[in-house]
């Protein structure tokens, strides 16, 4: 059987964890062995059935967005994450290549991870993208810009792309690799599991591609029931570090509507405040698939989740927190399937936004006319489906040439944390 590790690097949401979970739980029923290479360790508390996997922490950037101006493509975000500078992408890179090279995976399942896909061509893995449209950028060269709500000055995506790519160049001469033409051949893999829809694409429109779908874990986690009564039935996914989560949480609580949310590590006082008669507050994930077809309303930041629920026809309520979680809040607008708020709105908007949602019905009706554009589409399909593909793609010779390394910085040996450490 395969040895297949997955990489998240970039990117801060739960959902990163648990895609990649439920992806790793097929395979692993399979007999293939994984291991998980996280940027947040700590979200495997919430996901349950991976204490059989190797664990390891991604090297990750120690100067990650500090300073950087907001974001107009991916080759920004790389420059704020190491890329402007080759002695930085150096270290991450040794980073990948200690854990990647002494655990030997025979695949590489990237999830916004675009250092490990450096590191990866170093050593000559097969490797496969598994993301959103956000972190599979379409393969052009300079890379796109995904802004789109204001002007992008002349030259700035051109000059972001040159200079993560000569730092990166850099870096493989230092390996004794040979030099990338384009940023865009970072990305090569073989194959993009891209798991969005085109409405909902950070880049609007892309060269032919297949979409697989809105990635969400609908059937794992703890298992509740809506709450009897005559309210509306809303779903709640947000983090305890939203702006507006003491005026949220006072607005569902003064709200006839019936609550089930996961907010994890929220403190016992809002906790307590949020929950009540008609109000569930689970201190685990939830199962979500029993819950979609009576849910009225998801109130989320916008990342894995929103798209997956709108797949099954629940209007939103979008809280972005991050440049990716406003381009999907934008679009679920754009097609009239929800509303977004923005950190700085006033708290006092909320109460409105909430019975706007729940009261006009427009929001529930073009969030089920999207999801009837795509009636075949099915979390467990797609799960399947994927894992088919991986097993296809690691059952033959691999089309990747490990490079020559030579002269790099002495590799250090990785300290996995899971019970195959010794295997």
């Amino acid at each position: 059987m395969a040895r297949i590790a997955f990489a998240w690097e970039l990117g801060g949401e739960l959902g990163h964890a648990m895609s990649c979970a439920a992806v790793a739980r097929v395979l692993h029923a399979h007999g293939h062995r994984i291991a998980f290479v996280f940027r947040e360790l700590h979200q495997l508390a919430f996901i349950s059935g991976t204490s059989a996997y190797d664990v390891f922490q991604a090297p990750v950037s120690v100067s990650e967005g500090h300073g950087s101006p907001i974001p107009v493509s991916l080759a920004d975000i790389l420059l704020g994450c190491g890329y402007d500078r080759e002695e930085h992408l150096t270290g991450l890179v040794a980073g990948w290549h200690a854990v990647l090279g002494g655990w030997k995976p025979d695949l590489l399942v990237s999830d916004f991870a675009p250092t490990a896909l450096l590191t990866a061509r170093l050593l000559g893995l097969r490797r496969v993208c598994y993301s959103n449209g956000f972190s599979i950028p379409p393969r052009l060269s300079p890379l796109p810009a995904f802004r789109y709500d204001a002007p992008v000055a002349p030259g700035r995506v051109e000059t972001a792309d040159a200079r993560a790519l000569a730092s990166a160049n850099a870096v493989l001469a230092r390996f004794g690799a040979a030099p990338m033409r384009t940023l865009a051949e970072q990305f090569e893999t073989d194959e993009d599991f891209l798991a969005t829809f085109p409405e909902l694409d950070s880049y609007g429109t892309r060269p032919s591609v297949g979409y697989w779908g809105p990635r969400v874990s609908f059937d794992s986690g703890a298992s509740v029931h809506w709450p009897a009564g005559d309210g509306k039935r809303i779903l709640v996914y947000v983090k305890r570090t939203l702006p507006h989560i003491d005026a949220l949480i006072a607005a569902l609580a003064s709200s006839p509507h019936r609550v089930a949310a996961f907010v994890p590590e929220l403190e016992p006082a809002r906790r307590d405040a949020l929950r009540g008669p008609a109000r569930i507050v689970s201190e685990r994930a939830i199962r979500i698939q029993p819950l979609l077809a009576e849910c009225d309303l998801l109130i989320s930041h916008g990342g894995n989740i929103a798209p997956g629920t709108l797949m099954a026809g629940v209007p939103q309520l979008i809280f972005p927190m991050q440049y990716e979680q406003y381009l999907t809040a934008r679009r679920i607008e754009q097609l009239g399937a929800g509303l977004w708020l923005a950190p700085d709105t006033a708290s006092s908007e909320i109460p409105a936004t909430l019975q706007r949602l729940l009261g006009e019905p427009g929001f529930a009706n073009a969030a089920r006319a999207y999801a009837r554009r795509y009636p075949a589409y099915s979390p467990a399909e797609q799960l399947r489906r994927i894992a088919a593909r991986i097993e296809e793609i690691v059952a033959k010779p691999s089309r990747w040439r490990a490079l020559p390394l030579h002269g790099a910085a002495p590799i250090l040996s990785p300290s996995p944390m899971g019970p195959g450490a010794a295997g």
